[in-house]
């Protein structure tokens, strides 16, 4: 008997101990796990970007090789924009409260539904999960791929200096034309054209 009282409150102890040791871990480690926006909100419609990547001939202008960037998706597989080599593909920054950007989001979908070669990428400016969950719905938006930009860091590395602001992206990877306003249907076919 006094063998197993004394094994009942250390086994309990060190439960506790493990508990508690193990909460702490996982909340130091919250903020740079792939699903955490680095607030501790799961965004659960939008990726994150996880980190730029760097290489020697990126320049975002036109003719220039588009920054690479790796984001996880909700479902926590993780992307690079080089893995879309081969695609048609557009990235545009923009925000909720971004009054053209609220307009040309719809036809941004709309573009991305008609073609499915096509991959519409939305970075958003370092907003919370639940603004852009709720912008994704309220606009019903179902193609176009919304990655929460925490920090700016693609801002930053492509030079975003308003918004919205579009990259179209050929197939090699190349910047073949740049959008500095919203934008509507022909604007956006314009630009896939001369991105393809």
């Amino acid at each position: 008997m006094t063998v197993e009282r004394r094994i009942g409150p250390k086994l309990l102890a060190n439960v506790i101990l493990g508990t508690i040791a193990v909460a702490s871990v996982v909340a130091l480690a919250w903020p740079v796990l792939p699903w955490s926006n680095g607030r501790g909100e799961v965004p659960t419609r939008a990726g994150v970007v996880l980190r730029a990547i760097e290489h020697a001939d990126d320049s975002p202008r036109i003719g220039g090789q588009a920054p690479d960037f790796e984001w996880t998706t909700p479902a926590g597989k993780i992307q690079r924009l080089s893995d879309l080599r081969g695609r048609t593909v557009v990235v545009n920054f923009w925000a909720t409260w971004c009054e053209p950007c609220r307009e040309e989001m719809p036809a941004l979908d709309r573009a991305a539904q008609a073609d499915p070669a096509l991959a519409v990428l939305a970075l958003d400016l370092d907003e919370s999960a639940d603004k852009i969950d709720a912008f994704i719905d309220s606009y019903r938006i179902l193609k176009v791929e919304p990655i929460l930009d925490a920090g700016k860091k693609m801002a930053t590395r492509y030079a975003v200096v308003a918004l919205p602001t579009t990259f179209f992206i050929g197939p090699d990877g190349v910047i073949r034309h740049l959008e500095i306003r919203g934008m509507d249907a022909a604007v956006i076919r314009s630009g896939v054209g001369k991105a393809r």
